[in-house]
């Protein structure tokens, strides 16, 4: 089974180049003492325990978000040995444990206990730069994955492994982790922060008028096209009502529509739907028949996708031979 959208290796100097443009940082000056607190709390600490602090510390869903930023700012760090060999999201708790990882490990970690605290959050795919890499060819596929949370009703980004530093090099050559507080990267919105992280679902950018794909692969936002108005609140909020499947399906549909260079989104995510459905349902005639659906629209976009192609043509045949 081919991992959705996973072990993508990203290039982490991007963290470097790009945090160089200004943002608006929106953990405010008079919200220092937050972070402070979140940084006092222990570093080798159960699940359990991290979110009881945390829920003693912060009244109010922005509270309790900017004191996980504390905690990650003073104990989370960037695996350089990740990045270089690639790999799944790790589970939650042990990266909890391990306090490092890259960025679906941090989106992973920071997504359960937004869950056990209650916060409303959403795990966001999309693109950011890659230094010495052209952005067209960057984004044939998706390389970063973030969350989003919603605070007093209203959504805003959270990316904590930019927020706590990036990755450079040090006098041996060596990639090294070094630690530097981004604070623009938590609670933010808008066209700063789409400047260097644009979501492969345009629901996500947060804004009612959705900038183009060519406009942030020619990294200029401000001149480039947008789209009509767009009430991305209720698209996410039917977004989330709809079951994980249709989910899944809806989301690829909607990056490929928004960035077709990425024949990917679709090819993986319909080949791993077919596979979920083999998996988990009795091998029904209507269940088949749904599979080889999906095999086939996968097939579809994996024409030049080497590797991905004969996983799904391997599958297609399978569901074929169990038809008949």
């Amino acid at each position: 089974m081919i991992p959705v959208r996973a072990s993508v290796k990203w290039l982490l100097t991007a963290v470097v180049v790009l945090s160089e443009i200004p943002l608006v940082a929106q953990v405010l000056p008079g919200e220092e003492g937050m972070l402070e607190r979140g940084g006092r709390l222990p570093g080798e600490v159960s699940m359990e325990a991290l979110v009881d602090s945390v829920a003693r510390w912060g009244r109010t869903e922005r509270e309790k978000v900017i004191v996980l930023a504390g905690w990650f700012r003073e104990y989370m760090a960037i695996d350089a040995g990740k990045f270089l060999t690639g790999g799944p999201d790790g589970d939650y708790r042990e990266v909890l444990k391990e306090r490092k990882g890259i960025c679906g490990d941090f989106t992973g970690l920071f997504g359960e206990l937004c869950n056990r605290l209650g916060i409303e959050n959403e795990r966001v795919e999309g693109y950011v730069a890659e230094d010495g890499r052209e952005r067209g060819e960057t984004c044939r596929r998706t390389n970063h994955v973030w969350n989003a949370v919603q605070v007093a009703g209203e959504w805003w980004h959270v990316d904590m492994m930019w927020a706590v530093g990036a990755l450079g090099r040090d006098a041996a050559g060596e990639w090294v982790f070094r630690r530097h507080w981004n604070p623009e990267y938590v609670l933010t919105r808008g066209e700063q922060f789409l400047t260097t992280h644009m979501p492969a679902d345009p629901a996500w950018q947060l804004t009612d008028r959705p900038y183009a794909m060519d406009a942030f692969i020619e990294g200029n936002l401000t001149e480039g096209e947008r789209g009509d108005y767009y009430n991305y609140t209720d698209s996410i909020a039917a977004f989330r009502r709809l079951p994980r499947d249709e989910r899944q399906m809806l989301f690829a549909r909607r990056a490929n529509r928004f960035n077709p260079r990425n024949k990917e989104v679709m090819a993986v995510t319909y080949y791993n739907e077919a596979v979920f459905l083999l998996n988990y349902n009795r091998k029904t005639q209507a269940v088949l028949t749904r599979a080889r659906a999906y095999f086939r629209i996968a097939e579809e976009y994996a024409r030049d996708l080497p590797g991905v192609k004969e996983s799904i043509d391997e599958g297609l045949r399978n569901v074929e031979a169990l038809i008949k």
